[in-house]
């Protein structure tokens, strides 16, 4: 049997990670409407100066595991177009932000031929707002990055939604209460100053250690957002129940990765007031190649039109492979959440030469290892001119029976020196390679093309795989590079 027509299930080509292949091809939950209690709403966004409009015709909570999903889902005026908006929580859905850059929320419209805008993590930020959710009733807004159909990313905005909702299942924060107002500072309108903890860096995402303290007068008790506005790739917010009037104290929690050091004035919004507070960044470590393998440097990737469960990370962990004189850096590569049995790949990089080494039978699903059965072949080079092309050495195994020999052709075909976006991340620095997958019985065509896009400092952006029927892309969502 001819290797391209082997499953590609069993076929893993490590180009963006062992496990990508598989994925390509798992089951996917479906989504149904069945047991769902019709409800009516309405919901309207815009792109540009062109308006968006239609009917909510169910809108309902559901469980799995420990996350809940809430769907709002419609349709067009006259009815060709889909609507699907989903938020997320591991406890209830009550008033406040819920950010696609945190996994809280994704959007898509489209027809069954195809995705007209689809917003995610790894596309940009998507905000969607709950403003109220009681009596079994939900109205919000929603604005920010999606991808059409052509892959260009665009602004929504003006988005919002009114429906009936089925509250069955929203947990210790639905549908009680309403809405907390007050203002910011410790009397209205003087803001008191802001309190920052932890430290911020250049190109280090930020953690729970990273918060902002806030004080607030509060008028009237309910449920709450306090957020910041989006700058230099950070922002705050909190979201919560007042229960008590007066002055209180608030600690936002921070989010994002700073893109460049120095000082930010970022602006807190409660109600209809707002104070201001400045942060300094302090300058990154400077990476000075495509490819980084410092130790703790992390990178997630996300399946454009897949859900969460298409998210993977790779990490870079302080283990390292020696094979003779060669010493190898170890990636590992997991589920968003994790699985918690990663695989791991091997990379070292002397001079403009970046290496990979790996396991011939798994990297092709073969029946008997190649000859060697680990291979080392360089996936990218950064010293030579766009249009080079190099070749892996010849891999020989065996599939039922048949022996094959493969090798694998790499094209710089461009080294990009305008933007270039993918995901959540903007570089003018980026070298595009091709990969070409071919067996020595038909040589003259590929079974497999594959595309990464490298940006310097940054590492691995993007990832698109074929073979010839199906394709899969995967985008960057956020990464750390130490």
């Amino acid at each position: 049997m001819h290797l391209k027509k082997l499953s590609m299930k069993t076929l893993k080509i490590p180009a963006l990670f062992l496990v990508l292949a598989a994925l390509f091809f798992s089951c996917q939950k479906e989504f149904s409407l069945e047991g769902v209690t019709t409800s009516a709403g309405t919901w309207q966004f815009n792109d540009d100066a062109k308006v968006y409009a239609g009917n909510i015709d169910t809108a309902y909570i559901e469980t799995a595991g420990t996350t809940k999903t809430l769907n709002l889902v419609g349709k067009s005026s006259d009815g060709s177009q889909n609507f699907l908006l989903h938020l997320y929580a591991t406890d209830s859905f009550t008033v406040g932000a819920y950010k696609a850059s945190l996994f809280k929320s994704d959007f898509q419209y489209y027809t069954q031929a195809k995705n007209i805008y689809q917003a995610d993590q790894f596309i940009g930020e998507f905000i969607v707002t709950i403003s109220a959710i009681n009596n079994n009733n939900i109205t919000g807004i929603f604005s920010g990055a999606a991808e059409d159909s052509t892959s260009a990313v665009k602004s929504l905005t003006l988005g919002k939604f009114t429906s009936r909702i089925n509250l069955t299942g929203n947990g210790t924060g639905g549908g009680g209460g309403g809405t907390a107002s007050g203002t910011l500072g410790a009397s209205a309108g003087v803001c008191t100053p802001v309190t920052t903890a932890g430290t911020f860096t250049q190109g280090v995402t930020l953690t729970s250690t990273n918060t902002a303290t806030v004080q607030v007068t509060v008028t009237t008790i309910g449920t709450y957002t306090i957020s910041t506005n989006t700058v230099n790739g950070v922002s705050f917010s909190k979201t919560g129940t007042f229960t008590t009037a007066g002055v209180q104290t608030v600690i936002l929690n921070g989010s994002g990765t700073p893109v460049n050091s120095g000082n930010q004035n970022f602006a807190i919004t409660f109600g209809t007031s707002t104070c201001n507070f400045p942060i300094t960044f302090l300058p990154g470590t400077t990476v000075t190649d495509y490819f980084p393998i410092t130790t703790g440097s992390n990178w997630a990737y996300g399946k454009r039109g897949g859900t969460s469960a298409d998210s993977l990370l790779r990490k870079v962990i302080p283990y390292q492979l020696i094979v003779g004189a060669k010493t190898y850096t170890t990636f590992t590569v997991d589920d968003i959440p994790a699985s918690g049995s990663p695989d791991s790949l091997y990379f070292r990089k002397p001079g403009g030469d970046y290496y990979e080494y790996f396991n011939t039978q798994v990297f092709f699903g073969l029946d008997r290892p190649g000859a060697p059965p680990f291979v080392e072949y360089i996936f990218l080079k950064d010293n030579v001119p766009q249009g080079t092309t190099w070749n892996s050495p010849n891999i020989i195994g065996t599939y039922r029976g048949t022996s094959y020999t493969l090798f694998i052709k790499m094209t710089l075909y461009e080294k990009a020196t305008t933007p270039i976006t993918s995901g959540l991340v903007t570089s003018s620095d980026v070298l595009k390679v091709r990969y070409e997958y071919f067996d020595t019985i038909a040589p003259a065509t590929p079974f497999v093309t594959e595309e990464r896009w490298f940006a310097k400092n940054i590492g691995l952006i993007y990832n698109s795989f074929t073979d010839g029927t199906n394709t899969n892309i995967y985008n960057i969502g956020k990464y750390q590079v130490f």
